[in-house]
């Protein structure tokens, strides 16, 4: 009797196990001092916008971190009260505006209604042609900042001035 127990407590296990995987999330929350009420799905919603504005391409344009933590951390930290304020408001009457209109899915990029959503919004007058512009904004600075960018187009040295070795003295 006791074996079975056993068995069965083994099987339970395992099967946590195998599940454990799935029922949890191992990327943190990133809480911004500037902005604390955008949660992580809106965090998600944002690195979507900004790759539908500017789609990333990380075979060869790599950057050390992702576009979506590094538009809120620039906004976060760089950012004037102005620029926080755009982010907030925007993000409030874009996630208003979605759940009126229930058509628009950012998990499709390249989704024709996402496009055209996007076009409209740019060229509209409105709080989230602002957000989106903001988000537009430093999504290229997060592109003209990667490494091969700053080397191959802008012919970008990280260490100014080369140094040649052993260079033969001309007499003089």
């Amino acid at each position: 009797m006791k074996r079975r127990n056993a068995i069965t407590n083994i099987g339970f296990l395992a099967g946590a196990i195998v599940l454990l995987p799935y029922s949890c999330d191992s990327s943190p929350e990133i809480v911004y001092s500037n902005f604390p009420l955008i949660k992580k799905r809106d965090q998600v919603l944002i690195g979507k916008i900004c790759n539908v504005i500017l789609p990333e391409d990380q075979i060869n344009f790599s950057t050390p971190e992702k576009r979506d933590f590094f538009v809120l951390t620039m906004i976060n930290d760089c950012g004037s009260s102005r620029e926080i304020t755009i982010l907030t408001e925007g993000l409030k009457s874009l996630k208003t505006y979605l759940i009126k209109e229930q058509k628009i899915d950012f998990k499709d990029p390249k989704g024709e209604q996402t496009i055209k959503f996007i076009r409209t919004e740019f060229e509209s007058k409105t709080k989230i042609s602002k957000f989106l512009s903001l988000l537009k904004k430093y999504s290229m600075l997060h592109f003209e900042t990667s490494e091969n960018y700053l080397t191959r187009y802008l012919n970008y040295e990280f260490m100014p001035g080369r140094y040649y070795g052993r260079v033969r003295r001309t007499s003089t």
